[in-house]
């Protein structure tokens, strides 16, 4: 079975409402954007949704992406 006739049917509604169950699961979600294209383009929304919601002890990251966004925003003054 070719590629055209598996994505023809309700393949990609089905998938769409399998992943959607995943909406808090990040490392599940974080799993489905490595299987392949169709899947990633599926989860990446869903880990985009929120991206500070994500339940974590290092906050890192935040300072990071204040940092950059402060250097991008100095810059164009």
């Amino acid at each position: 079975m070719t590629c055209s006739k598996i994505f023809s049917g309700d393949l990609p509604e089905l998938t769409n409402e399998i992943i959607q169950h995943f909406r808090k699961d990040f490392s599940t979600l974080h799993s489905c954007i490595l299987v392949n294209r169709f899947w990633c383009r599926l989860a990446i929304p869903l880990l985009w949704e929120s991206p500070f919601s994500i339940p974590t002890r290092n906050c890192h990251y935040i300072e990071v992406y204040l940092r950059h966004l402060n250097d991008e925003v100095l810059s164009n003054i």
